[in-house]
């Protein structure tokens, strides 16, 4: 059986220096482009071992292990297909994956992973053992399409297959020929809304109206947003009070079932989006799962907030919610959990749904990172 092995690499041209299992000497292979992958080059060796190191073709610069690996070459040791990046050498995983997480502390940590360790460590895993085996992921977040390739370009986001905005109003197609890394640059100018939930979207929404009920009848939701970053919702904050509940129902009563009102946030302020029933990260995350080609049992879904709880009914479903998440995403699993035994850290649920549930012990990226393990398990590679 031979081996196959995928390299990131921003060198035009180059090779590994090493020496198969069964071989006397070391000799060079060269690497070959890998178009249907950008950004990574690939070779194979019809061997079941092989000790190498990487290096350009004059061999004036070489790529190393680092000190973490502990060997002073890198070493594969048994046939299957294996990646490297970034000094991190990986075997490709068995189970294809769709990964469908929220972007602000999930993904993205910011004050609870301010040098983005953990982030590191999901692309590290993503990259190395998924992206390239069939798998698939989304980023399904409330920014608009422009501050989520803020925060791509800001935390070095890897490349998605989709990118869905404004809490399930907007998905975008991202091409595959964009690179793995820095993909954020050509997408600010190429991505469009995909055709068929465009139309969705436009079905029965009238946001003219809809902004005009928010103006006129209720004043206490704090419009915000424009149409023209926010095409499919209008984005609104609510100062909590006792009337807040009650305000939330009788607008929605106000706006009828054409209409879906969805509350996210902790503390003084809630942030209110109004959008068309059709949208919602829910019925995007199923759109995602169609469109990519992946079952329930197959797609994993991760959340902190209010706005993620749908993703969690999805029948089958597997979902991750961080350990970090606010109270009103715990009190609502905890609502929905089909034994009604409290929640725990490390240790998964079903819900009343029909999902199954991570609690996860650690906090927003290092959280997916353990559920990937949690629900496909390592079991030997590719």
């Amino acid at each position: 059986m031979p081996i196959t092995l995928y390299y990131h690499s921003g060198w035009e041209r180059c090779q590994i220096h090493g020496c198969p299992r069964g071989d006397a000497a070391w000799r060079d292979i060269l690497f070959e482009e890998t178009p249907e992958h950008a950004g990574w080059k690939h070779l194979k060796i019809e061997a079941d071992g092989v000790e190498f190191v990487v290096c350009d073709l004059a061999k004036q610069s070489w790529d190393n292990p680092p000190a973490s690996y502990g060997k002073p070459n890198y070493l594969i040791e048994e046939s299957g297909i294996y990646t490297l990046r970034s000094g991190c050498l990986r075997r490709l995983r068995k189970q294809r994956v769709l990964v469908v997480t929220d972007l602000d502390h999930t993904l993205v940590g910011h004050g609870l992973d301010p040098e983005d360790i953990h982030l590191e460590e999901f692309r590290s895993v993503w990259l190395g053992e998924f992206a390239l085996n069939g798998s698939a992921l989304a980023y399904s977040t409330g920014r608009n399409r422009e501050m989520a390739l803020d925060v791509a370009a800001e935390r070095g986001l890897p490349r998605p297959d989709l990118l869905i905005c404004g809490v399930g109003t907007e998905v975008y197609a991202v091409p595959s020929h964009l690179p793995v890394m820095g993909w954020w640059e050509e997408a600010r100018s190429c991505l469009e809304l995909v055709p068929e939930w465009k139309a969705r979207m436009l079905k029965d929404f009238d946001r003219v109206a809809a902004e005009a009920t928010l103006r006129e009848a209720f004043p206490e939701f704090e419009v915000r947003g424009t149409p023209e970053h926010d095409p499919y919702r209008i984005p609104t904050a609510y100062e909590v009070d006792e009337a807040f509940e009650g305000s939330k129902e009788r607008l929605r009563a106000a706006l009828g079932p054409a209409y879906q009102v969805i509350s996210s946030g902790d503390g003084a302020w809630k942030l209110i989006d109004v959008c068309p029933a059709e949208a919602g990260k829910l019925k995007a995350m199923q759109f995602a799962m169609q469109t990519l080609g992946f079952g329930p049992s197959e797609t994993l879904a991760c959340g902190d907030s209010g706005n993620d709880e749908l993703m969690y009914r999805c029948s089958g479903a597997r979902a991750v919610m961080v350990s970090n998440a606010l109270p009103e995403l715990v009190m609502a699993l905890s609502a929905a959990s089909k034994n009604g035994t409290p929640l725990q850290k490390g240790v998964s649920f079903e819900t009343t749904h029909g999902s199954l549930v991570l609690y996860s012990s650690r906090e927003v990226a290092g959280g997916i990172v353990e559920a990937l393990s949690h629900f496909w398990p390592q079991n030997g590679g590719v």
